[in-house]
């Protein structure tokens, strides 16, 4: 079958980005060794000078300093929109840390929350992590969706795992729920290809049809030149300059040429 070419002017191509979300679940359990790699749990703690104490390499305390330093310090304190009435971390603090393959861009403001034996945590959009059942509980933590890290405030409990306007308690074989979306954004690319109404009105193949039709011209190609049959659009590719076919769309059914009016098709796919 023959092809027919049309080139397509610039204007008639667009990038448009937009954003997807994807929900996720996890369970970690503490202590277990099967729990999944895309989310960790670790606790980190304050140094305490002490006359005579010599500070020796400690993953707890170098934990600590790091999210003090890297969310904490001047800079990052007003980019992320601290506040004094934000949870700020004092002597020890619990680290939950997400995998960028799976927050994406960016963990979805307002999608993150911790669960506890019933209890659970929201966070309000605008980075604070709140305990509540009501609608109304205390701030207890902060995510930072840009990084896939939230801190939070650890508590003592006489349970084996515990969530409250006090804190978070993990206690050994304590059973965690974290919910969050993962944000990315996509970019859709969109082709408008316009036939207008003297375009491709007859095929340049080998009529596949032989047979006079009866008070009309006697072959098909006779019958599309006098339009009185128009051809069907099935396929549609795109070439690049040199005439490599680069992408090729079907609609879901036929669709005839139209005489009369512009003919506009477009093509959308995702990169």
């Amino acid at each position: 079958m023959a092809s027919i070419f049309k080139s397509l002017p610039p204007t008639d191509y667009s990038v448009v980005p937009f954003p997807a979300y994807y929900k996720y679940s996890y369970v970690y359990e503490s202590g277990s060794a099967n729990n999944s790699l895309d989310v960790t749990f670790s606790y980190g703690e304050k140094f305490l000078t002490e006359s005579g104490n010599i500070r020796l390499p400690n993953s707890k305390h170098e934990l600590f300093d790091s999210v003090v330093q890297t969310f904490y310090s001047a800079i990052p304190y007003a980019m992320y929109g601290t506040t004094t009435s934000s949870y700020i971390p004092s002597a020890s603090v619990y680290v939950v840390s997400v995998t960028q393959d799976v927050f994406g861009e960016k963990i979805l403001p307002g999608s993150f929350s911790i669960k506890v034996a019933g209890t659970q945590s929201y966070d309000d959009g605008k980075g604070n992590i709140i305990v509540s059942s009501s609608g109304v509980g205390g701030v207890i933590g902060r995510v930072f969706y840009d990084k896939g890290i939230a801190v939070l405030k650890p508590t003592s409990s006489i349970s084996n795992s515990d969530i409250s306007n006090n804190g978070l308690f993990i206690g050994n074989g304590g059973t965690i729920n974290l919910y969050f979306s993962s944000s990315i954004t996509l970019y859709e690319n969109a082709f408008k290809i316009k036939l207008a109404p003297t375009d491709f009105l007859y095929a340049l193949n080998n009529p596949t049809i032989e047979s006079p039709v009866s008070g009309s011209p006697s072959t098909p190609i006779e019958l599309m030149i006098s339009h009185s049959m128009k051809p069907y659009v099935t396929t549609i590719g795109l070439y690049n300059e040199n005439n490599e076919l680069l992408l090729v769309a079907k609609p879901s059914v036929p669709v005839q040429r139209t005489s009369d009016v512009t003919q506009t098709f477009i093509i959308k796919f995702d990169i």
